[in-house]
């Protein structure tokens, strides 16, 4: 009885009214839905009164363009183009940067050989590499490859090894009093521990992965969303300009939820990640 009352005394945490910060960050579908709503209606309003329609087309407008787009196939094409460079620079630089990472952090004297040149090279945005790429590996499919993986990489990499070094230390203590060794610790103790951040880190880095491509694809293309905004841009096509950033937009998000539905699935003991 004295935890009941507890429980219903107005000064008890389980009474307490959520904050309005946990109201913002936990909010409805439904509000989610009216937040869009507004933000299109704003939009509506900006084109009709405010901007000349010629430069900022109303929702139905780009609408309307990209269903001419669809039925034409145009659209089609330039998307499943950057998505499929995006999925081959994405899993070449992860296969890449995910075991360099565990070196990284389980080596302490690769971690000072690396970690200097790592961090200079990680300030470097992926567009300045753009023009480079060309010139090494011509404006085929190698270059975007190339500027895709060289981002993923260097997130999978940094990702990983901050994994490794954030394994409990009594962990690995601890297994090596029972007896085991390097290899078993590896695959027993420290994979497990860095395995959450290794999902965070795949996560983050197919978000990233979309930047590198459209950063290719603008300059260096025949094809892609990327070439898409580009030729709407010189050609003062901005409705097609805003179907471009808008399936930019649709297609990020959706393989974003997707990779979050999937590791939750498939490995939720392990992630820990933010919905």
């Amino acid at each position: 009885m004295a935890a009941t009352t507890l429980s219903t005394t107005p000064s008890s945490p389980a009474v307490t009214r959520p904050s309005r910060a946990s109201f913002l960050v936990h909010a409805s579908p439904a509000r989610q839905a009216l937040f869009a709503l507004v933000t299109v209606a704003v939009w509506q309003a900006l084109s009709t009164w405010v901007v000349n329609p010629s430069l900022l087309p109303s929702p139905m407008a780009v609408l309307t363009r990209a269903a001419e787009l669809i039925a034409t196939g145009a659209l089609s094409r330039d998307l499943a183009t950057s998505l499929g460079r995006v999925l081959v620079g994405y899993l070449l630089g992860a296969a890449l940067g995910i075991p360099v990472g565990l070196l990284i952090g389980h080596f302490g004297w690769v971690e000072r050989l690396v970690a200097p040149t790592l961090a200079f090279v990680r300030s470097i945005p992926p567009i300045a590499f753009v023009p480079f790429s060309i010139i090494l590996f011509g404006i085929g499919e190698t270059s975007k490859y190339a500027i895709i993986l060289y981002l993923v990489f260097i997130v999978m990499a940094l990702s990983a090894a901050a994994g490794v070094r954030e394994t409990p230390r009594i962990r690995i203590r601890a297994a090596s009093s029972l007896g085991a060794g390097r290899a078993t610790i590896l695959a027993k103790v420290i994979l497990p521990s860095a395995l959450p951040f290794v999902l965070t880190g795949l996560r983050i880095a197919l978000s990233l992965a979309f930047m590198a491509v459209v950063s290719a694809e603008l300059i260096g293309a025949r094809s892609g969303l990327g070439y898409l905004i580009m030729r709407s841009q010189t050609m003062l096509e901005t409705d097609t300009m805003l179907v471009g950033i808008l399936a930019l937009g649709v297609l990020g998000a959706l393989l974003d939820r997707g990779a979050y539905a999937l590791i939750r699935r498939a490995l939720g003991r392990f992630s820990h990640q933010p919905a």
